[in-house]
């Protein structure tokens, strides 16, 4: 094991002058010592870059290679992966150091921020952990995710919602499908039940309505950025054409959900779905 050697500081008085040495802390490599580079860090959940803890071996040679056995600890284990994931990471005879990669995995889940604790347990060819090899200076890292996803409560979108579409702009405003079709739009949203993030609903057409999204489509609530999306893609509306709005909006105390863009060459477009 590495010895520490530490210089008391002296302090002596000549006449008015009084002179100070600092203390110094000599380290001896010994077999040499393994430690982590930083001892936090936080990322976003959806961050598609990722994270690296540098594992530093301290030794003045490495002729045969260095084993690091680590272990990684959290309440979710499910939010991130690690590489490598056995929990050994090798040093490569000539190498001074090797990285363990940790990457989120991006849920829809609310379920706040997730600390994860990466630490060295035990290094093969009688190295130490942490600084020094005295085993309570970095010798761990723990990283902090970030949650990005935001509550949001589908009772306020469950129901009856009637629909409100028309051309907002150009020739064709400010009618809207039902006044060209000489139909009428309600529909039926309700929870997906296969769904286990609690931002997704099911829509259906009211009966005796006729079809103005198809039955069954899955739409999903992005919660932070206030929008929604379709799980399908963008949906056809009125059985006429395809829906690519540019923009999208939900007020939960309103129970409003807006889709705004071009239809087709039609011109400016919009829907909006009102709890009834």
């Amino acid at each position: 094991m590495k010895n520490i050697v530490k210089i008391i500081a002296a302090a002596f008085l000549v006449g008015t002058v009084a002179s100070c040495e600092e203390d110094l802390i000599v380290y001896d490599a010994g077999d040499g010592f393994v430690q982590v580079n930083t001892t936090g860090g936080q990322v976003a959940e959806a961050s598609a870059d990722a994270v690296v803890t540098t594992v530093l071996l301290g030794s003045g040679t490495n002729e045969t290679g260095v084993t690091v056995n680590f272990s990684v600890s959290s309440s979710d284990a499910s939010r991130y992966t690690i590489t490598p994931a056995n929990g050994t990471l090798e040093i490569p005879a000539g190498e001074f150091s090797a990285d363990i990669v940790f990457n989120t995995v991006d849920d829809l889940l609310v379920n706040g921020n997730l600390d994860v604790t990466i630490t060295l347990d035990s290094a093969s060819a009688g190295a130490g952990i942490g600084l020094g090899g005295e085993g309570n200076e970095s010798n761990s890292r723990t990283i902090t995710i970030v949650d990005d996803d935001c509550p949001i409560d589908l009772a306020n979108f469950t129901g009856t919602f009637s629909v409100f579409e028309n051309f907002t702009d150009g020739v064709n405003s400010p009618f809207g499908l039902a006044d060209f079709f000489g139909e009428a739009y309600q529909l039926e949203i309700a929870p997906d039940p296969s769904d286990a993030t609690g931002t997704k609903v099911i829509i259906n057409n009211s009966a005796g309505f006729n079809v103005y999204i198809n039955d069954g489509t899955v739409m999903t609530f992005q919660a932070c950025p206030g929008t929604v999306l379709f799980d399908a893609g963008f949906p056809t509306v009125a059985l006429f054409r395809t829906f690519e709005y540019t923009d999208s909006s939900y007020s939960e105390a309103d129970g409003v959900i807006q889709c705004t863009g071009p239809l087709a060459t039609f011109g400016p477009y919009q829907f909006t779905f009102t709890r009834m």
